[in-house]
């Protein structure tokens, strides 16, 4: 087999599954792979894509990509070995110890009305934004909207797990839109176990095994937010907030909300959603 050269680029996250895995999905910069286990790691060209299970290869044609196999040491993608040791990793965790709460909080809550018009018109920001609804008239869409609205009551008086049996795989897309907002609610009391100093371990434990079903892409999302790793696009918008690093703030959000049809935008919304309620707490 081919040794291929590292350019300094090249990237693994912190949680890659091991074993062999053959093509799942593929999208344009993406070929997302599964194992026996079911466990899902992808390959990425687009490097805001990288996430704890993410080989970031921005020199791979990723339209013939057919075999994946991941080991401690090395990274085979067909007949091409990448040795680990000389990969960048892509570091999934985030820390809120030396953040002013405060300030971090003021700016994430003023988001959805101050950037409304970013937020695509099917996603589930209306959860905290209700001039949003607008976009749910009739239809299916209503009743989507109201079935994440009874979800949302629920939560809010304390029937937790009620409230996410009601949104899970509801919605649109490829992961629906109720699962990427379970995904976000599980970041989001990652937030207030830091700020309360609160173990909420066995609620994240809870949330998830309510939420995860048959689709492996989103398990393995829900898998990495119960977890506590959260993926770039979402990390550099909660670094801006926070003022440790200075980039435009717009462009990173609509980087962020971009992803796919809604994705981006309702995992940030539930992220959002937990943070302004206290979810768990």
């Amino acid at each position: 087999m081919e040794i291929q050269q590292f350019l300094q680029s090249f990237c693994a996250g912190d949680g890659l599954p091991s074993g062999a895995f053959i093509s799942h999905s593929r999208f344009e910069t993406v070929v997302n792979f599964v194992n026996d286990l079911n466990q899902i790691a992808y390959i990425t060209s687009n490097e805001i894509l990288l996430a704890s299970n993410a080989i970031f290869l921005p020199e791979v044609r990723l339209h013939d990509a057919s075999s994946l196999t991941i080991s401690p040491q090395t990274i085979t993608l067909d007949n091409v070995i990448f040795n680990r040791d000389r990969m960048d990793i892509y570091d999934s965790s985030f820390h809120f110890e030396d953040f002013d709460l405060a300030a971090f909080e003021s700016r994430l809550l003023q988001i959805p009305s101050q950037y409304s018009t970013l937020f695509p018109e099917k996603s589930l920001i209306f959860l905290v934004h209700a001039e949003n609804e607008k976009f749910f008239p009739s239809g299916f869409d209503h009743q989507f909207m109201l079935n994440a609205k009874k979800g949302r009551e629920l939560i809010l008086s304390g029937e937790i797990i009620k409230g996410i049996e009601t949104i899970r795989g509801t919605g649109y897309g490829l992961t629906p839109s109720g699962d990427d907002f379970i995904a976000g609610v599980l970041l989001g009391i990652h937030y207030n176990e830091s700020k309360f100093k609160l173990d909420l371990s066995t609620l994240r434990d809870k949330i998830y095994l309510a939420s995860i079903g048959r689709n492996l892409l989103t398990n393995s999302f829900l898998l990495n937010a119960k977890q506590r790793k959260y993926f770039s696009p979402l990390k550099k918008i909660l670094l801006l907030l926070s003022g440790e690093i200075n980039s435009p703030f717009r462009d990173a959000l609509k980087q962020l909300l971009s992803i796919g049809a809604t994705s981006g935008a309702d995992l940030f919304s539930g992220y959002i959603f937990a943070i302004k309620h206290k979810t768990g707490i």
